[in-house]
């Protein structure tokens, strides 16, 4: 019998496939928008409360992330008001987004007010917005917002993670829910599939992508001066 652990591995490999099979071509959709803004010096925004914030934070100031990128916020007392309605619209009034610029929110089940609002404001601003939810989950639960609208149906394009409803994925035995959660997986492959393909765009339209490097790498942190000097002005914590 396959062991907890190995389970959970065979879980995560048909949940990538799942989204390589399905998601492909909407991932594909975000990069080249990405990839035009890039070129035209734009930023790629990025979302997520609770624990959606950790596909977010992995492409932030990240060796082999394209440096500009970064999240709306890093708070994590977001993660208790998620459901407060109003907090999203506050958030959004000192954002920076531009026209054509991308914001990507994460939100597993999509109908908490938060990403909904930061969705909806970015929409407001000109931002090609998409989300990346469950739409298993989603469809199995009330929004909380006013609207009753989830993420998913206030975006430009929405990416499916394939999450299941409740998002952990095991069953053992003596235990009387399931474990061990597929979220975090699912985001954090989606959002590198989107700077993978980002980047290939940038290079196919003949622009250089602004890849960091390493700073604990020989010449890495003075090749990532430049992007100090490019994207410092809008994502000052380049300079720290």
């Amino acid at each position: 019998m396959m062991s907890a652990g190995m389970q959970y591995f065979d879980r995560v490999a048909q949940l990538l496939q799942e989204i390589a099979k399905h998601e492909i071509g909407k991932i594909t959709q975000v990069a080249k928008v990405a990839a035009r803004s890039t070129l035209a010096g734009g930023i790629i925004h990025i979302f997520g409360s609770g624990h959606s914030a950790i596909p977010a934070h992995e492409l932030y100031i990240r060796a082999g992330c394209l440096t500009n990128v970064r999240p709306i916020s890093l708070e994590r007392i977001l993660d208790a008001i998620e459901r407060v309605e109003g907090v999203g619209s506050a958030l959004m009034q000192n954002f920076d987004g531009q026209p054509g610029e991308v914001l990507i929110v994460i939100s597993n089940s999509g109908a908490n007010p938060l990403p909904i609002e930061v969705a909806l404001e970015g929409n407001k601003r000109g931002l090609f917005v998409a989300a990346i939810t469950s739409f298993d989950h989603s469809r199995r639960v009330d929004s909380k917002h006013s609207s009753g609208r989830r993420l998913k149906d206030v975006v430009n394009l929405a990416i499916n993670s394939h999450v299941p409803y409740g998002d952990a994925s095991l069953e053992i035995d003596g235990v009387p829910s399931k474990v061990c959660p597929l979220s975090s997986v699912a985001g954090v492959a989606i959002v590198q599939a989107i700077m993978a393909e980002t980047i290939e765009q940038i290079v196919a339209l003949g622009g250089v992508p602004p890849v960091r490097v390493s700073r604990n790498t020989p010449g890495g942190a003075e090749h990532n001066q430049q992007y100090i000097q490019r994207y410092g002005d809008r994502i000052p914590e380049l300079k720290l």
